[in-house]
């Protein structure tokens, strides 16, 4: 009996490692432990080994924290780089995304602001008031910007919008193209298909790029995927795989692009704002609102508590870490003529 117990044991061992290397999420651990020791030292910006990118609206900021100090490594505030007027458009902002071998972050805010901003000293390479309720943006290979901006009672969201950027002036005052997007909130770049991911509050679409210097454009695929759920929201690439991750009023689903298929997320929450993970150890980190839009806790897939600070207002948060399914590793910023 013992044989027979133990073939039968070595059996499930067997089959359930075979269906954790078929698994769609990368890492399900907790990196974050008992994380209450306040004496942690706050490291450097580039000493830290887990930092996180947060977008938060209770003061209008981008930070970078790290996640075992819970220190603040690095903000940014529309208020102390422009013009009071200007800054009004960056009053909510709702995404942060590291770019260009994350020497750069570019941002949107609900409230009508992008911005391109550089890390090292705060400078501002690009911005604009998109209007339109942005979500989303996103850098072309040519240094060009898409933004996916929301339903809007003003005629100017539901829309995908191509800025074509501007060395000489950082300040850009308006799109070159428009794209019908109803409910934009999202938008990824794919370097190893050359298209761009986004979806409407139908389907999940894929564009073209044609970077002509004169006449940038992007181009919709004629084949497109219907959405599992409604109200999409968060679309972000799943570390390390051919995947993407999307986050809908009801759940969370996996989109493997080679078979064209989405996949609910085991451990699938409702009304998640962003969804991020990163290598082996890091763990999946969520915005799940505990108040209206946002919350004052970021946690974990498992809920686990990461960073929490009384009063602040999270709406999307990522691991401060290269993007390998969307930009090169060398991806220097060049500025265009």
């Amino acid at each position: 009996m013992k044989v027979i117990r133990y073939f039968i044991l070595s059996c499930m061992v067997v089959l359930l490692s075979c269906k954790e290397d078929q698994a769609p999420i990368l890492d399900f651990s907790d990196p974050f432990g008992d994380s209450s020791d306040e004496n942690v030292p706050v490291p450097g910006l580039w000493e830290s080994e887990r930092p996180i990118l947060i977008s938060e609206q209770s003061e209008s900021q981008v930070l970078i924290i790290d996640s075992a100090s819970k220190g603040e490594l690095w903000s940014w505030k529309a208020s102390e780089a422009l013009s009071a007027a200007e800054a009004a458009w960056f009053r909510q902002i709702d995404e942060a995304k590291a770019v260009y071998n994350r020497e750069y972050v570019l941002l949107t805010a609900s409230s009508g602001g992008v911005a391109l901003v550089r890390i090292a000293d705060k400078k501002i390479m690009f911005y604009t008031n998109a209007r339109g309720n942005p979500h989303s943006a996103e850098v072309l290979p040519d240094g060009n910007i898409v933004v996916s901006c929301s339903t809007t009672s003003d005629g100017e969201g539901d829309a995908l919008k191509l800025y074509k950027v501007d060395s000489l002036s950082a300040y850009v005052p308006k799109e070159v193209k428009r794209y019908n997007l109803t409910f934009g909130h999202n938008a990824v770049w794919d370097l190893k298909r050359a298209v761009l991911w986004a979806t409407d509050d139908q389907n999940l679409y894929t564009y073209r790029y044609n970077g002509d210097s004169a006449d940038p454009e992007l181009i919709k695929q004629e084949v497109f995927y219907g959405l599992p759920d409604k109200s999409p929201h968060d679309l972000f690439p799943v570390y390390g795989k051919d995947q993407l991750y999307l986050t809908t009023a009801t759940g969370i689903y996996i989109f493997d692009i080679a078979s064209e298929t989405f996949s609910a997320h085991p451990h699938g929450k409702a009304n998640i704002k962003s969804i991020s993970d990163g290598p082996q150890g890091f763990g999946t980190l969520v915005i799940e609102p505990n108040m209206s839009y946002w919350t004052d806790r970021l946690t974990n897939i498992r809920g686990v508590s990461v960073f929490f600070k009384p009063g602040y207002k999270m709406y999307k948060a990522r691991w401060f870490i290269d993007n390998p399914f969307s930009y090169p590793k060398d991806n220097p910023y060049v500025q265009l003529n």
